[in-house]
């Protein structure tokens, strides 16, 4: 399972100043310098015991009821995005789990001004959520969702432009692509595959960190 929390910029003495308010334990600590990319600092939780729960909207916890289902394996990268955002710049928390390929689990949340502003999730179910915005699903986003799209313009009727949004809503998002595009947004250039990112950062060297 890949669990990381990736902070904008370099690695500064401010991050465990903030993360001893929610964790007790250790971690692992990379700055992530890909070409022609923004630098990142890339937190992974080892040995790490959340001090409280992560704060939920009501919606999202009534989806886990129903659903049983997290939204992240544990609360400890939720509540360092809860954290580590307060009075810095937006985080990014994700995680992956590649054991099993043909069910692939993962999801992503975007944290700002101390709360939960973007989140989603594949797994046994899908869901979608912004602040402000009702549940949804993720949407899927490549090369046939652009032909999908540029079909329903050029649509001489409703209907056929109905055909090509059902067509297009039918496609299963995957976990591969919300971590994707998450990414791609966070460094500002197309990510690699996240076992060449593992790669990176191992190549750059970790610290450990003990809050």
């Amino acid at each position: 399972m890949i669990e990381w929390l990736l902070y904008p910029g370099e690695f500064s003495a401010e991050l465990p100043r903030r993360l001893v308010k929610v964790w007790r334990g250790s971690a692992l600590v990379s700055v992530l310098r890909l070409p022609d990319a923004n630098v990142v600092t890339v937190i992974e939780p080892q040995q790490v015991r959340a001090l409280r729960e992560p704060r939920w909207p009501d919606v999202l916890s009534d989806w886990v009821d129903i659903n049983e289902e997290p939204m992240f394996p544990s609360p400890t990268l939720p509540v360092a995005g809860e954290a580590l955002s307060e009075t810095g710049p937006e985080v990014l928390c994700m995680f992956a789990d590649p054991a099993e390929p043909e069910r692939v689990r993962g999801g992503i949340a975007w944290y700002e001004r101390g709360s939960l502003r973007e989140l989603e999730q594949v797994g046994r179910a899908a869901v979608a959520w912004q602040k402000g915005q009702p549940l949804g699903r993720p949407r899927v986003t490549d090369f046939k969702s652009q032909l999908f799209s540029f079909g329903r313009r050029m649509a001489d009727t409703r209907r056929d432009a109905d055909l090509f949004s059902r067509a297009d809503n039918a496609r299963a998002v995957t976990a591969e692509m919300v971590v994707a595009r998450a990414l791609a947004k966070l460094l500002d250039t197309d990510p690699p595959a996240l076992p060449d990112l593992a790669q990176a950062l191992e190549r750059g060297g970790r610290a450990k960190l003990t809050v």
